[in-house]
């Protein structure tokens, strides 16, 4: 009888050995799986967070360079007005000389036809003969106000040749400085690329609750060796 319950206590120990060592292990195995399912989600949060973060930096910097785009071509536009006005203020003051020569040159052609009238009438007054003398004072008197209107002309003609030349002149420099103000502006706003999508973590089961068959059956298989054991001893 003795034997007997000795055997079944040496099989109730191994059993309960062998599963109290089961549990263990079991939740060994548990912690590790939360551990690395805890582990997973955090770097998914911080990932979330981390891409977060740079695509609002991302956004800043692009509202940043529209900004200054948006400036730029402000400026751009007040300096293309300026170069207007300055075009407009040039070719007013060519446009203005040419007027004063063309001006200066009509009274002179009306002082010289005034000279020339004058100068016919005196010859006619001075109670020379007709005949070739007479008409020879009255063409040279003509003579003379045709070469000072032949001047006349040439100094318009002049004038004008020179109110084209500067003309010109202010295109080109109104062409020059529109094309250093628009050279001048550089856009630098670049549409930023959004951050990948994070990657949402597959967790993990945790491992089954082991069965006690296996801790049962070594119990038993204990208690029967230490029965037999003892048998063997008596």
């Amino acid at each position: 009888m003795c034997t007997i319950a000795l055997a079944v206590a040496s099989g109730i120990a191994s059993a309960g050995a062998g599963i109290m060592e089961q549990n263990r292990a079991h939740r060994a195995q548990v912690d590790a799986v939360n551990r690395s399912n805890a582990q997973a989600r955090q770097k998914y949060l911080n990932d979330i967070q981390i891409s977060s973060f740079n695509d609002r930096q991302k956004g800043e910097v692009f509202t940043q360079q529209l900004q200054a785009d948006a400036l730029a071509r402000t400026q751009l536009a007040k300096q293309l007005e300026i170069n207007q006005i300055e075009q407009n203020r040039a070719s007013e003051s060519a446009q203005q000389e040419l007027r004063e020569k063309v001006t200066e040159s009509m009274f002179q052609s009306q002082e010289n036809l005034a000279k020339q009238i004058q100068a016919q009438g005196t010859v006619l007054a001075s109670g020379m003969a007709s005949g070739q003398s007479l008409l020879l004072q009255l063409d040279d008197a003509e003579r003379q106000i045709g070469y000072k209107n032949a001047q006349l002309n040439a100094s318009i003609f002049d004038a004008t040749r020179a109110y084209g030349l500067k003309q010109f002149g202010v295109d080109l420099d109104r062409y020059s400085a529109d094309s250093r103000a628009i050279n001048s502006v550089q856009s630098t706003a670049v549409a930023p690329v959004a951050s990948f999508k994070s990657i949402k973590p597959i967790m993990q089961d945790p491992p089954s609750k082991p069965s006690i068959l296996g801790p049962l059956h070594k119990g038993f298989s204990t208690g029967v060796g230490t029965y037999a054991g003892l048998k063997a001893a008596q």
